[in-house]
């Protein structure tokens, strides 16, 4: 195998991961009318959310990581670590590019999310069905789904499994130390280093159970983000498909939150899928739920979730 490959494959296994049948997203009303009727969903730059340790949380870890590595590292092992070492602060993720970012999750009817992102309980949560196919070709675009990890031991773990595989590779008799491998060595450093700072987020964020697609804008797209304005602060987010354009973003379901009238809001629903061009009776159509937690305190009743089958207009 040409060494190029090697280390894109160590790359790509060292972040795949299992995603469930459904992941879901909270949202307010006037969002989930936004991204049924484009048919998109807004990502938001890694610098506007609302974790101020956005894709730097690993950091420290990954520096340590090298250097406990470099300790013993000799040759072209050592100097591809060297380079590494001292480009980090510069070629960390966050300082050459934008990462943007849609954010789902695994937990279900989720009390905190309704709270927080979801108009305490007066939105809507989208569950989408994770489909086996093609993802979307944008040539201006990249985007992975990636597993949010908020341990720092599993961080740590990851990221010298990894970077062992690369030096290991790097030290085989037959590679030789030209400039060419250095550099090939270092950009899958770099690009491991880089999927662990997006992956990573800090401990106190766990309950959230978080699936994120991060999307890069290629270096030569004229593609500029739109912006809008939250309290003082400036939103810089992208439009993204989840599926190839002309398919529909396909719904397991979509809960009705807690803290509103469902029938009222089962109807508006309805209306709105309509439409949108959703059919009855086809794979992206949703069942629509209701929400098995209580409006004022939100606590979970312990009744069946109520399951309707629209009818056709």
């Amino acid at each position: 195998m040409a060494l190029d490959r090697m280390f894109d494959a160590v790359v790509n296994d060292t972040f795949r991961v299992d995603v469930p049948k459904v992941l879901y997203h909270y949202t307010t009303w006037a969002g989930a009318q936004g991204i049924i009727t484009s048919q998109r969903f807004w990502a938001t730059a890694h610098d506007c959310t609302n974790d101020e340790a956005e894709l730097v949380s690993a950091d420290e870890i990954i520096v340590q990581v090298a250097r406990d590595l470099r300790t013993k590292a000799r040759g072209a092992v050592a100097k591809v670590l060297d380079l590494f070492l001292d480009g980090y602060p510069e070629q960390q993720v966050t300082k050459v590019m934008t990462v943007y970012l849609v954010c789902f999750s695994a937990a279900r009817d989720d009390t905190e999310q309704w709270q927080k992102y979801a108009d305490n309980g007066r939105g809507l949560c989208l569950g989408l069905r994770v489909i086996a196919e093609a993802v979307p070709k944008d040539p201006t675009l990249g985007s992975a789904l990636l597993k949010v990890d908020y341990s720092e031991p599993s961080w740590r773990s990851s990221v010298t499994k990894s970077f062992e595989l690369i030096c290991s590779a790097l030290s085989r008799p037959e590679i030789l130390p030209t400039l060419g491998n250095l550099k090939l060595g270092l950009s899958a450093l770099y690009r491991i280093a880089a999927f662990a700072s997006i992956s990573a987020k800090r401990s106190q964020w766990q309950a959230e159970q978080e699936f994120r697609l991060a999307t890069i804008l290629h270096p030569d797209t004229k593609i500029k983000p739109s912006e809008r304005t939250s309290g003082d602060k400036t939103i810089r987010y992208l439009p993204i498909n989840v599926r190839e354009q002309g398919r529909r973003i396909a719904f397991a379901e979509v809960i009705v939150g807690p803290n509103q009238e469902s029938e009222e809001a089962r109807g508006r629903l309805i209306r709105l899928l309509n439409d949108t061009g959703y059919t009855v009776g086809n794979m992206e159509y949703p069942s629509i739920t209701l929400s098995g937690l209580n409006s004022g305190g939100f606590e979970r009743t312990g009744m069946i979730l109520r399951i309707v089958v629209p009818e056709a207009r």
